[in-house]
């Protein structure tokens, strides 16, 4: 998407993409995935090499922390929301002429294969429920409040991220507030009992923290 020269195009409605698109809450979760995978190629590589070092240990609950507080949660809410709207009125997502520039499996690689990566790792990796889930909460917060900020600044100035903004009321738009709240920490609080069904009971019998 970064890649893609909308400044060159004269229908209006796709040169603004040309500032817009690293504001795209799929440009957010894409990004943010980069270094998560360079960290789970550096510490398996070490595992693999068989390097009991202090700091891998280190990392590692550093990757597992930065995947359940933030990876999973936007990753899967953007994804299934995105292809939800897609599957009703995509037009509400962007203009029908992007297809011009972003083809059908641009989508796919930004929006399927993203789903598919979080939701293996979620069930191949072995993870641990925390004793508490305050600092996962407030990583996602952050995460929310600042996406949150952007769009409603660029609302503010009349520049409309995704065209169905410009057609919610205010009450309208709060409920999309709550539904962009509450729709991540479902995933995020979900992503627990997955876990513990699947390494909870493992994780006790081998004794691991």
């Amino acid at each position: 998407m970064l890649n893609k020269d909308f400044a060159s195009s004269k229908d209006p409605n796709l040169m603004i993409y040309t500032k817009f698109k690293w504001k795209l809450i799929t440009t957010w979760f894409n990004i943010l995935s980069m270094p998560y995978i360079l960290l789970c190629i550096y510490c398996d590589w070490r595992e693999l090499t068989k390097a009991n070092v202090l700091h891998v240990k280190a990392l590692k609950n550093i990757r597992d922390f930065y995947f359940t507080g933030l990876i999973l949660p936007a990753t899967l809410f953007s994804d299934i929301i995105f292809w939800t709207l897609w599957n009703t009125n995509r037009e509400l997502l962007m203009p029908l002429s992007i297809d011009k520039y972003v083809s059908f499996w641009d989508q796919h690689s930004m929006h399927t294969a993203s789903l598919v990566f979080v939701i293996l790792d979620l069930v191949l990796v072995p993870r641990q429920k925390p004793s508490n889930y305050r600092w996962g909460i407030i990583i996602l917060s952050t995460y929310i409040c600042a996406y949150a900020y952007v769009c409603l600044q660029s609302m503010s100035r009349e520049e409309y991220i995704y065209p169905g903004l410009k057609m919610l009321s205010t009450f309208q738009l709060i409920l999309l507030i709550t539904y962009f709240v509450l729709g991540h920490f479902f995933y995020y609080i979900g992503q627990w009992f997955v876990i513990d069904l699947l390494w909870g009971q493992k994780s006790n019998i081998k004794g691991t923290d």
